[in-house]
């Protein structure tokens, strides 16, 4: 299977993603903020072209819930749903369980309530 470089033909994809999340009331540094974000995730990876683009749209869409959470402490329920969305995107990206875990222990760790995220490692690490 041959693969490319995947950043440059995303570009013109991830403006649609941010135009789309403007669409959806996200500020647009956050927006920004999240493609480039992707872009640099994605970046130099050998990756199948089909790939690519799922694996940025899912880290950009990651990125766009995690700022936008940070703007206000979430409760515990915002916080599980969040969570989950967070880990299933990171997962289609292409990460690892412990990375993803690493993720959310770094990202997460002191904007959730300590308990969910204790749900959310004893899910991944069994």
């Amino acid at each position: 299977m041959k693969t490319t470089r995947a950043a440059d033909p995303l570009r013109g994809y991830l403006a649609g993603l941010v135009e789309a999340a403007l669409a959806k009331g996200t500020p647009i540094e956050i927006a920004r903020t999240a493609s480039a974000s992707a872009l640099r995730a994605i970046d130099g990876a050998d990756v199948p072209p089909a790939l690519a683009r799922r694996r940025a749209e899912a880290y950009f869409w990651a990125v766009v819930r995690r700022r936008l959470v940070r703007l206000s402490a979430p409760s515990e329920a915002t916080a599980r749903f969040v969570l989950g969305a967070v880990v299933e995107d990171l997962l289609a990206s292409g990460r690892g369980t412990a990375d993803v875990w690493d993720e959310l222990e770094r990202g997460w760790g002191d904007k959730v309530p300590r308990d969910v995220l204790e749900e959310f490692r004893l899910r991944m690490c069994a």
